[in-house]
């Protein structure tokens, strides 16, 4: 099979596997301090895309345990798995979660996508600070353009790597399904190329004004008594140990995202969104858990009220609380934080859409419901699940695959069909052992928490 790809941005030589070719580390673009990124320029020699590419900044670039693993900002990489260079095959581009924070292409979380039935793609991105910061003389949304310039990258060479340019899917969880709602949010013509989108734990909750991403930018200035002209002068350890400073054991997984800044993101986003689902008819699969946020049940009740939802939800805040009986329990805050953060913006996102489009809601029990638990599910050797839970996976594989590739989370092999999200709200809801559709319609969702759930 072929091994070789020539591209935009250069050749490249991949490794090839029981059912593919994979290619990691293929360069997109070239990244500047705050700056939204150029497309990278080709070299005329060959290159071997056969290890990791650098990876983003993150707290991990300062583990001695990734010694062998290059952290820098210019990590504008993509790896990439074809079945056949030569074939036309569905598109899947996956952007990867952390809370804005962490991430890259280390960690496979969809594995199952590299089943050569599609061609997977996942891109690096900029995090934190240096991706997502609305600096004074620096670009706002840099990190939501790495992601464009990538999925630019993809419709230019499509033909190259043996893809279908008509038949491009996202795929997001946590933090890359927020961005992916924002990109199809956005002004970019890019995403009118989009038939698909799939997002797991992640819709439109992240998306902010800019006010509130100055002051987050000022807190992280005045814990480290800088200017925002400084932070273009630190090096790439400087800047990723500022952040570490400031963030120290805040949770601050919401202090990042996209920004309304009237250029990729309008204030009208909302419109915006809903146009371009009437011109393209995209179609959304959007997920969440039932107890999203569990695993901060360590925490106690004070800590709960007193830091974590200062860190999650900043002024708004005050809204969830008001939600809550006078003698609530630990466990009704824990399961409210995770409606706030993940459920009700999912469902609010399935609301919006429905109307002019196809959508299909999931609702998942798995591993507890908690966040990311579906993603994980999905990518738990069959083997290894208890014996009653194993059918159910392959089922829930098999519609999500349907999905991606058909467009229909449909298959005539199974005796379930997956249900329209319309005005009767029918999800499909994921039991460990059991497939079912139930109505969310007499959920009894947050009242008066804005679109944007993180506001200072």
């Amino acid at each position: 099979m072929e091994k070789v790809i020539d591209t935009t941005t250069g050749k490249y030589q991949g490794i090839e596997t029981n059912n593919g070719v994979k290619f990691m580390g293929i360069k997109f673009g070239h990244p500047r301090r705050f700056k939204r990124a150029v497309p990278y320029r080709a070299k005329d020699k060959l290159n071997f895309a056969t290890r990791a590419g650098t990876q983003p900044m993150q707290e991990a670039a300062l583990d001695h345990d990734y010694s062998d693993i290059k952290f820098s900002e210019d990590c504008l990489n993509l790896d990439l798995f074809t079945p056949n260079p030569n074939g036309k095959h569905p598109i899947v581009i996956e952007f990867y979660g952390g809370g804005f924070l962490h991430g890259g292409t280390l960690d496979e979380v969809m594995p199952w996508l590299n089943n050569g039935k599609v061609i997977h793609i996942i891109p690096n991105y900029r995090l934190g600070l240096f991706g997502w910061a609305n600096i004074a003389d620096g670009d706002t949304n840099v990190g939501l353009s790495d992601q464009i310039l990538a999925i630019k990258w993809v419709i230019d060479n499509a033909d190259k790597f043996g893809g279908d340019v008509d038949d491009i899917s996202l795929v997001g969880h946590s933090a890359g399904g927020k961005s992916i709602a924002a990109l199809m949010a956005s002004n970019s013509n890019v995403l009118d190329h989009i038939k698909k989108v799939v997002l797991f734990s992640g819709s439109l909750q992240t998306i902010r004004d800019k006010e509130t991403s100055k002051k987050v930018l000022e807190r992280f200035c005045s814990d480290n008594k800088l200017t925002s002209k400084d932070l273009f002068n630190l090096t790439d350890d400087g800047l990723l140990l500022a952040q570490n400073k400031a963030i120290g054991n805040h949770l601050a997984t919401n202090w990042f995202g996209p920004i309304i800044d009237d250029d990729l993101i309008s204030d009208n986003w909302q419109d915006v969104l809903i146009d371009r689902q009437k011109r393209t008819n995209f179609k959304t699969l959007v997920e969440a858990g039932s107890n999203e946020l569990i695993q901060l049940e360590n925490f106690s009740i004070n800590e709960l009220k007193n830091s974590i939802l200062e860190d999650l939800f900043g002024i708004n805040s005050k809204v969830i609380l008001k939600q809550l009986p006078d003698d609530y329990q630990k466990s009704e805050l824990l399961n409210l934080i995770g409606e706030a953060m993940y459920t009700y913006p999912a469902d609010r996102t399935a609301q919006l859409l429905k109307d002019n489009g196809e959508v299909y809601g999931n609702y998942s029990n798995v591993l507890d419901g908690r966040h990311g638990g579906n993603v994980e599910y999905l990518a738990t050797k069959n083997a290894d699940l208890p014996i009653d839970q194993r059918k159910n996976q392959k089922f829930y594989l098999q519609l999500i695959m349907d999905f991606i590739v058909n467009g229909k989370p449909y298959n005539d092999n199974l005796k379930y069909e997956w249900p329209l999200f319309d005005d009767n709200q029918l999800v499909m809801k994921l039991d460990p052992d059991d497939i079912s559709s139930v109505s969310m319609i007499s959920h009894q969702w947050i009242q008066n928490l804005p679109w944007q759930t993180y506001k200072l």
